[in-house]
């Protein structure tokens, strides 16, 4: 199964994620800010990322931005309560691969999971 970062400003949102996650056995990593999210970078090696949008101390966007400045091409798929076309641009701009509304639904991020680690078999 894969190792999975979620950054999320709000405990709730980042426990939901994570039960429904390590329900199916993956392993999930948490961090409550983009700022954070990137230290853990530093000492473990997800295979995808489910970053929200707005936060406090580093956002989605300014995640995206310092994660492709280091080189680092993971999967990202962000998610946000309610993007505008302008939003969803620019994080694709950034390099944002999905996106997801929150709260997510868990069929749609199983497919969205799936698809990430199914690119990663083949590739």
């Amino acid at each position: 199964m894969a190792l999975i970062q979620i950054i999320e400003d709000s405990s709730f949102q980042r426990k939901f994620i994570s039960r429904i996650l390590e329900g199916a056995g993956h392993q999930v990593i948490q961090a409550e800010n983009g700022k954070v999210g990137l230290e853990k970078l530093e000492s473990s090696n997800p295979q995808v990322i489910f970053c929200d949008l707005l936060m406090p101390e580093l956002d989605g966007f300014g995640f995206l931005e310092a994660l492709r400045e280091k080189g680092n091409n993971l999967p990202v798929v962000m998610l946000t309560s309610d993007i505008q076309e302008t939003s969803k641009s620019r994080c694709l701009e950034l390099g944002a691969n999905f996106f997801l509304n929150k709260p997510p639904d868990e069929k749609e991020m199983f497919e969205v999971l799936n698809k990430i680690l199914g690119e990663e078999k083949s590739s």
